[in-house]
């Protein structure tokens, strides 16, 4: 009722509350269609997203269509595209080194090394647009979508583990040439690929460590917390579990030391600590004894070549020039290099797969620009966040990560912003 009293006191009042409704609306659209729509699905509903074949307008996220959209609804809502970028190219300079990087990219991809652009675009413009879009929502609007991430990652952890018990999976893992992936054991869930769901999980674990969704009650985030450090074994993301595991078990000795030194605490908080860690153990007592673990351990014994591959990846160079290797590498010449070392598992370093597909120098800019945006990142929520962005780097220098196509960081600054203290909220 009040609403309406003040829509009749002032006309212009209708238009606005509508523009913002339908950009939050387009935002949340982004952020379902992020989280659900994994490459595994767009393959099974016959868009070859991963695949050689096909227009290059089926190889970009549907989450990036949305993003662009969602971006312009929010210039609408501010008034024009520049009220909107204006501000935030101010606030956050970090944001336009990463356009300045990715565009870079773009041009060393399409003119000189003739690489496919569309990696570009979701694994870099996705999370700027991202990053613009959820500036905008107010507080309400942020509770709203932590419940949203909350939900997703619980049901991603224990749809995770219904696979990895079963064998079933609710969408099949694809070959770049399209056949389904039949030797995989690893859980897909809802994220798609078992690394991308494990970096996601862990991820998840680390910001809940030290302190994101502070409205989160304890008992709560305990449980969402064990969940989804017991479905990480579902994924098999080895590098990710175990710097998961590392920095929670940090938090906790800080949190010890934080004790010793005579921070307060609630006699509930301490006797639920107590209990978790007690069940917890109890039950990677049972879990490892019973053998359900097994294939998860069997992972550390037998990489597959995972571990070779890390020790002959810098041997992809060898047939470079020095010319090519500063500036345009030869995507014939790595391929051959690959074959040559029987790196069947690719590269497993962003930083060596970027200097492997877009030379030295470029990969030095891009770098540096990177690096801007997640400081902008962290500028825009918490001094916190700095723990979830090491992770982000330790993770991704063991994998080829950010250097393929992936959503990956589109996925961190998404947990960022929703889940950690805005910037001049609660002090930390």
């Amino acid at each position: 009722m009040t609403f309406l009293v003040e829509t009749a006191r002032s006309p212009s009042l209708a238009p606005t509350q509508g523009r913002r409704t339908a950009a939050r609306f387009s935002t949340f659209l982004v952020i379902a269609t992020l989280l659900v729509v994994s490459a595994p699905v767009l393959q099974t509903l016959g868009i070859p997203y991963d695949s050689s074949s096909g227009s290059i307008f089926t190889k970009i996220h549907p989450a990036s269509y949305l993003a662009v959209v969602a971006v312009l609804m929010w210039a609408w809502a501010s008034g024009g595209l520049g009220r909107l970028l204006g501000p935030v190219a101010i606030r956050h300079p970090g944001t336009v080194m990463m356009a300045a990087g990715a565009v870079l990219l773009l041009f060393q991809a399409a003119v000189v090394v003739k690489l496919p652009l569309a990696p570009i675009i979701d694994t870099f413009i996705l999370p700027l647009l991202l990053f613009v879009a959820l500036l905008q929502p107010d507080e309400d609007d942020r509770r709203r979508l932590e419940v949203v991430l909350h939900t997703a990652v619980l049901l991603n952890s224990l749809l995770g583990l219904v696979e990895y018990a079963s064998g079933w999976r609710l969408t099949p893992m694809y070959e770049a040439d399209g056949t389904i992936i039949g030797y995989d054991w690893r859980a897909s869930a809802l994220f798609g690929h078992p690394l991308a769901n494990a970096f996601v999980t862990g991820n998840y674990l680390v910001a809940l460590a030290y302190g994101a969704a502070p409205r989160l009650p304890p008992a709560m985030r305990l449980t969402v917390m064990a969940i989804a450090g017991l479905a990480m074994i579902a994924f098999g993301g080895r590098v990710a579990m175990v710097t998961a595991a590392a920095m929670v078990v940090l938090a906790v000795v800080l949190g010890g030391f934080g004790l010793l030194a005579g921070r307060r605490f609630e006699l509930r908080q301490a006797v639920l600590a107590i209990a978790f860690v007690t069940v917890t153990a109890i039950f990677v007592v049972i879990f490892v004894d019973s053998g359900a673990a097994d294939r998860f351990i069997d992972r550390f014994n037998n990489d597959h070549g995972s571990a070779q591959t890390r020790l002959a990846m810098f041997h992809i160079f060898g047939n470079l020039t020095s010319e090519q290797f500063l500036l345009w590498p030869d995507p014939d010449l790595i391929s051959q290099a690959q074959r040559e070392y029987s790196l069947r598992l690719g590269v497993e370093s962003s930083e060596v797969g970027f200097v492997a597909k877009y030379g030295l120098l470029v990969s030095l800019f891009f770098f540096v620009s990177l690096a801007g945006f997640l400081r902008e990142v962290a500028a825009a929520t918490s001094r916190r966040t700095w723990w979830s962005i090491a992770y982000f780097v330790i993770v991704m220098s063991s994998s080829l990560g950010v250097a393929a196509k992936t959503t990956v960081l589109a996925m961190f600054v998404l947990f960022a912003l929703v889940l950690m203290r805005r910037a001049g909220g609660a002090t930390d």
